[in-house]
């Protein structure tokens, strides 16, 4: 029964974010500005709340609508916006933990996210903000068509092309204008690289189409790498997906997941529960690492936007067991690939130094499909297997306990392998965020 809550709940989104997103978009600016007024008559009715209680509620409420570049500056990091053109026109934003000199340090965000994933659990959690800790120049990577980068030289997002395209222009394209644009920014021949999910999946075709990029990595660390995914073939909600695809609906959209979970799942504390409970349905249940207090801010970021075709490509490679290119018609094929299926990317080309991280209860990136692309990686240096056995997809970003159970360990891979050892002071970060009230992990 309660899998048919989840899945009712996920098919009604995705109707409904389909047949009203104009209608949407209207209930939910009015739902904000009623939710705002009860919030404003609930603050001043609360009496018994200590002040370390208020602070964390009025933080979580500002955090879920502040933007990546002012979350990052309200936590006394220095904060840059940058916007990168893309080969074929694809304008993108680049958020960035400044650190002037210091080793620069690219984080890619994985499907339905954006830079927001690598800081939206606050600087106690959250990852960008460990490394900025710990003297790395922090650049936040966004990928086409999610609420940073929506833009493009030529055309419009509300046009059906804008939207063609998959994960796999996200390799070829995104992050070599990303890469050369942070490597001519900060003088460095080199980066280091994290990819979360998708993070990994559009690294990966960069490396083996774009051979000339494994020379400008030091080297790259994959969380919950989403590439071979054979044993991913039996999920239910992928089954859900892929018939919605087929229906009259789903089967003429362009752009999916833009920020309609904010509205459907803040409606009432149980509409909340079941939100949750349809997260932990796609990429595993564990509530014991997850922070219900910070679900509101989660909400605030997440999702982000995506293209129906980076879903559809994720599904081909499911069904198919086939981590190659998008596979269109068996006519197109032909004159896209000369072949009637398009060729495998080859990762024995991916000679960057690549460590790997996965979990046990990752119900999209299973440990035998994680484990099977280890072994056709170019140079593949460690796998690390997240001593937790409840730990999900989302817990690389999202977990309470996540910095002891996978940064520290992260951590120790990178730092025998800067370029360079500019550093700032760790003591000067910290005494800083001391000033902030901010209580330091590291």
């Amino acid at each position: 029964m309660r899998f048919k809550l989840h899945l009712i709940l996920l098919l009604a989104m995705l109707i409904f974010i389909q047949r009203s997103q104009a209608q949407f978009n209207i209930g939910a600016d009015e739902e904000d500005e009623e939710e705002e007024e009860e919030e404003e008559e609930e603050e001043s009715s609360v009496e018994d709340e200590t002040y370390e209680e208020k602070l964390q509620r009025k933080n979580i409420k500002e955090d879920a609508t502040l933007s990546v570049d002012k979350l990052i500056a309200k936590y006394g990091y220095e904060s840059e916006m940058h916007h990168v053109t893309t080969e074929d026109g694809y304008i993108l934003t680049l958020h960035r933990l400044k650190q002037e000199g210091a080793q620069p340090f690219l984080l890619q965000h994985g499907l339905v996210d954006s830079s927001a994933g690598f800081v939206v659990m606050g600087p106690n959690i959250s990852l960008a903000y460990l490394l900025a800790d710990h003297s790395y120049d922090v650049w936040l990577g966004n990928a086409r068509g999610n609420r940073y980068s929506r833009n493009h030289t030529s055309l419009d997002p509300d046009e059906r092309k804008f939207w063609d395209f998959s994960w796999h222009e996200i390799g070829m394209y995104d992050l070599p204008a990303m890469i050369d644009y942070i490597l001519e920014n900060t003088g460095y021949k080199k980066l280091q690289y994290i990819g979360h999910s998708q993070g990994c999946t559009s690294f990966f075709v960069m490396c083996s189409m774009k051979p000339e990029y494994n020379d400008k990595v030091l080297s790259m660390h994959a969380l919950a790498p989403a590439v071979y995914a054979k044993e991913t073939e039996d999920h239910p909600y992928i089954r859900a997906i892929s018939l919605y695809f087929n229906s009259l609906v789903g089967s003429s959209i362009t752009e999916m997941f833009n920020g309609e979970f904010r509205f459907l799942c803040r409606m009432t504390e149980e509409t909340e529960r079941l939100c949750i409970e349809a997260v932990f349905g796609i990429v595993g249940r564990n509530w014991n690492e997850f922070n219900r207090k910070m679900f509101p801010v989660v909400l605030g970021h997440y999702p982000a936007g995506v293209a129906a075709k980076q879903v559809k490509h994720f599904i081909q490679i499911i069904k198919t067991g086939r981590f190659a290119p998008y596979s269109y018609s068996s006519n197109r094929n032909m004159q896209l690939y000369r072949e009637h299926l398009p060729p495998r990317y080859n990762l024995s080309m991916v000679t960057v130094p690549t460590y790997v991280y996965y979990s046990s209860n990752d119900l999209l990136c299973h440990p035998h499909d994680v484990e099977s692309m280890c072994n056709d990686l170019g140079n593949m240096m460690e796998k690390y297997l997240v001593p937790l056995k409840e730990f999900n997809h989302m817990d690389f970003l999202w977990a309470i306990d996540v910095r002891q159970l996978l940064y520290q360990p992260i951590l120790q891979a990178i730092e025998g392998r800067k370029e360079g050892h500019e550093k700032n002071s760790v003591q000067q970060r910290r005494r800083r965020r001391s000033r902030l009230g901010l209580h330091d992990n590291l």
